[in-house]
């Protein structure tokens, strides 16, 4: 018989993540996406999806399914008993075993009158039939705990569809906060453009300045309206994919009138990489298929052994209506069978060997999917703390710009700066305030992801 893996397979995680200072590392519960979350319309949003997004309810009946199959294993410990009714009728041949037996069986005085062979001869049968088959080396046993780690799995399964639902979600709304916000800068600055070419013009028409400098100005106005044109289909286009998250057609997102705030964020703290195994609903997900793979595995590994197989029938049975309904109808039978492979070996060590590399496939996928949750991690923090300094920089930069267009005006009114002075000025201000908005929807992405990274959102 192949001999079974080694059983050497390991997985050790590291203490602490890289990259991430120990204080912010704690053993500290993650909040529920209730608590985490502290936009009201946010937190709607997400109760709508996890009621109605679609990839859930498949999640769900992936459970069922997975339901069904354990509790089928289960009735594999027990005996089949079936209720089986029939009639039937046969004419043997004058020229057959059975044709020449039944009359030479009749002409027989040995029997009695009720017990003389018609032709055709009627077959009824009333009765219960059973089998059991009963393996040795935990085979049945290995199956049920392979189908009850699919269960398992299949649980984890959704609760793993729901963080990425749930961080989906958030994703989209940040997003469109983002695009809100930056519609509004495009706005402002439109009206600043549009007091300076209605300036500008007003200096043309005195000789002031020629009209190279209005049609520059008119440009850089033409220019802001169609980054705004962008930015409302982008955000159209976004409310759209989150309303196909929430399981719906297309229809206006309610949500805040202004950019998420630090205030308004929980302050995320990394849980130890020991805990992310017992967070994490893809990696509890890949653990227990992990273990369905290694019964499945012992369960082929019993196949090579005999096995026990019981089956018989209580019924009433015979061949005339009028005696059916009679104690002497009663017939029964009781055989017991052990059965070990001999030709089909080959056949049972491949699927051996097969199951044999599903388990180490899995071991793998295991593996895998705890370095990726904690490569997530420490990508994310490190993600969201530097949007978080990208963010500083450009407010401090916004307010630099901001500065440096009034006195550009006031320098381009006496004289002292051209009117190419002031164009680069206010493309520069535009420039640094959407990029101000850009990292601040980066640093929130970091900080869904990040949430979603260390297991949460099926809370």
């Amino acid at each position: 018989m192949p001999q079974g893996l080694s059983g050497t397979d390991q997985l050790r995680t590291s203490k602490s993540f890289a990259y991430i200072p120990d204080s912010v590392q704690t053993d500290q519960d993650l909040p529920a996406w209730r608590d985490f979350f502290k936009d009201q319309y946010l937190v709607a949003l997400i109760d709508t999806a996890i009621r109605t997004n679609l990839d859930l309810k498949v999640a769900v009946q992936r459970i069922y399914q997975a339901q069904a199959g354990f509790r089928y294993s289960r009735q594999l410990f027990f005996p089949t008993v079936n209720a089986r009714a029939g009639l039937g009728t046969t004419r043997f041949g004058d020229y057959t075993v059975d044709g020449v037996g039944n009359f030479d069986t009749n002409l027989s005085n040995n029997i009695t009158e009720e017990q003389r062979i018609p032709g055709p001869v009627p077959d009824l049968f009333l009765g219960l039939e059973t089998s059991w088959e009963a393996g040795f080396a935990g085979k049945l046993r290995n199956r049920k705990r392979a189908a009850q780690a699919r269960y398992l799995s299949s649980q984890f399964g959704r609760q793993h569809v729901q963080t990425n639902v749930v961080a989906g979600v958030a994703r989209l709304y940040y997003e469109l906060l983002a695009l809100d916000n930056e519609i509004k800068i495009v706005r402002q600055n439109q009206e600043l453009q549009q007091q300076a070419l209605d300036i500008v013009s007003i200096q043309k028409q005195s000789g002031q300045i020629n009209e190279l400098a209005v049609k520059q100005f008119q440009v850089q106005l033409l220019q802001t309206k169609a980054i705004e044109a962008e930015l409302v289909q982008m955000a159209t286009a976004t409310e759209n994919q989150l309303n196909f998250l929430l399981g719906r057609f297309p229809q206006r997102i309610l949500r805040a009138d202004t950019l998420v705030i630090a205030s308004q964020l929980e302050v995320v703290t990394t849980s130890l990489p020991a805990q992310l195994i017992q967070n994490r609903p893809d990696i509890r997900q890949a653990e227990q298929q992990l273990r369905a793979n290694e019964a499945q595995l012992k369960a082929a590994r019993a196949s090579f052994y005999p096995g026990l197989n019981l089956s018989g029938f209580v019924a009433l049975n015979g061949f005339n209506p009028s005696f059916f309904i009679n104690p002497a109808s009663l017939a029964y039978t009781a055989t017991g069978s052990i059965t070990a492979p001999l030709f089909n070996r080959n056949a049972i060590r491949n699927e051996y060997w097969m199951q044999a590399a599903e388990r180490k496939q899995a071991f793998y996928n295991y593996q895998q999917t705890v370095l990726q949750g904690a490569s997530e991690v420490s990508s994310f923090y490190n993600r969201m703390m530097g949007y978080q300094r990208v963010g500083d920089f450009k407010q401090q930069e916004v307010a630099e710009l901001k500065t440096a267009t009034v006195i550009a005006n006031d320098l381009f009114l006496t004289g002292y700066a051209n009117y190419l002075e002031v164009l680069m000025v206010r493309r520069n201000v535009l420039e640094a305030e959407i990029q101000y908005a850009e990292a601040n929807k980066e640093f929130l992405y970091a900080y869904v992801d990040l949430y979603k990274a260390l297991g949460g959102g099926w809370r």
